[in-house]
């Protein structure tokens, strides 16, 4: 049989659409490095770029009847990691306003509470929250709350990238914000 690694990438992808694993293996081989370098160029970051290559062939693995590639194989994959990097800046950014959203809605305290208790109050509902977390979002959470681990040491602590630490903290942020609305709205109107 012929190399696999001597088609060009048409009759690769074509192969690999008719359902030859080997073919699929071949572009992997192929693109890989590549589209790691590229990745990494744009993120400056090794985790980040190489989920994002790994994304992308997954993707490609489980749509391959549905791929229609116009610009051939390597156009097609070098949009799609460029894609995924931006969705990623975007959400790294999403994720910034979260945290400062919510940084922003713990230092204000236009009514503070009339004594001690009420503080108490205010503490174990938002203690009470933290718990109510996802066990793995809550145990990152807490990880990075106690303010000794950065995401790289939260990452390698737990086996994971440090994309998803970030996107953990991001998830954990907004539901506590969220929450922390809700039960504002319902203390004004116990407090007044």
């Amino acid at each position: 049989m012929r190399d696999l690694g001597d088609l060009s990438d048409q009759q690769l992808l074509a192969a690999f659409q008719q359902g030859s694993v080997a073919a699929f293996e071949a572009i992997h081989r192929r693109y890989f490095g590549r589209l790691y370098a590229h990745a990494f160029k744009m993120l400056g970051n090794a985790d980040d770029a190489q989920d994002i290559v790994q994304e992308v062939f997954i993707a490609l693995w489980t749509k391959s009847d549905a791929i229609q590639v116009h610009t051939g194989l390597a156009g097609y994959l070098y949009t799609a990691v460029r894609n995924r990097v931006l969705n990623l800046i975007e959400r790294d950014k999403t994720y910034r306003a979260h945290l400062d959203a919510l940084a922003a809605f713990l230092d204000e305290n236009p009514s503070p509470p009339a004594h001690a208790a009420d503080e108490e109050l205010l503490y174990a509902l938002f203690e009470a929250e933290i718990e109510q977390l996802p066990r793995k979002m809550k145990e990152i959470f807490e990880l990075r709350r106690q303010g000794e681990f950065s995401y790289a040491e939260i990452a390698d602590q737990l086996s994971l990238s440090d994309h998803t630490v970030k996107k953990q903290i991001s998830n954990a942020i907004k539901i506590l914000k969220d929450r922390l609305m809700q039960w504002k709205s319902q203390l004004v109107v116990l407090f007044f």
